[in-house]
């Protein structure tokens, strides 16, 4: 069978073998294989492993800015009470994913220092992500519930700085209450005295 057309389909595979598989372990053959695409329709599509990955951190960059607006948008708690419930949702959903964290963090540690292009393109999706979060730490602040003298930039690129970290923690270990406890202490002791 040849999926060659279903661009989207693709990428969705593509991106269930990068998160569990990270870049260097997989080939353009494991790709096709698993998509049933061909060699020549994968070179046609992509024009190389690293374009597709490029559209592939995109696509997930795309699919997490929609999954964490949901999140924080469309809930009617405090707003530093949907903050932790998203943390804790994420860290969650770690057994059901077998620990394979977040696509953006991995390659991040994978390729951040050795791809340029790579290490753009996932500190853009960072960044993106941030760009949801923030908007409701600032609501915490306007809330009383977060120090409003911290800047709500970098109170938000901590949050999630930290939350890559304990959720790289969490895949090594494969227990995830660590990371857990460590965001709630992080975002009590953000908290207005």
């Amino acid at each position: 069978m040849n999926i060659k057309h279903d661009k989207e389909k693709v990428i969705s595979t593509g991106l269930n073998l990068i998160c569990s598989k990270g870049y260097n372990n997989l080939g353009i053959d494991e790709i096709c294989k698993t998509t049933g695409m061909t060699k020549g329709a994968f070179y046609n599509a992509f024009k190389s492993k690293e374009q597709f990955l490029l559209v592939a951190i995109n696509a997930y960059g795309e699919m997490m800015v929609s999954h964490l607006t949901e999140q924080l948008e469309h809930n009617q708690s405090k707003a530093i009470d949907r903050i932790a419930a998203m943390y804790d949702d994420m860290f969650d959903r770690q057994p059901n994913n077998n620990y394979t964290g977040c696509m953006i963090n991995n390659l991040m540690s994978e390729l951040g220092v050795t791809n340029q292009l790579v290490s753009e393109a996932t500190a853009n999706e960072f960044d993106n992500f941030l760009s949801v979060i923030e908007p409701i730490v600032i609501e915490a602040q306007k809330d009383g519930d977060f120090d409003p003298s911290i800047s709500s930039a970098a109170i938000t690129e901590l949050l999630h700085s930290t939350f890559y970290g304990a959720l790289t923690r969490a895949k090594s270990t494969r227990e995830y209450n660590h990371g857990k406890q460590t965001m709630t202490l992080l975002i009590n002791s953000l908290r207005s005295i």
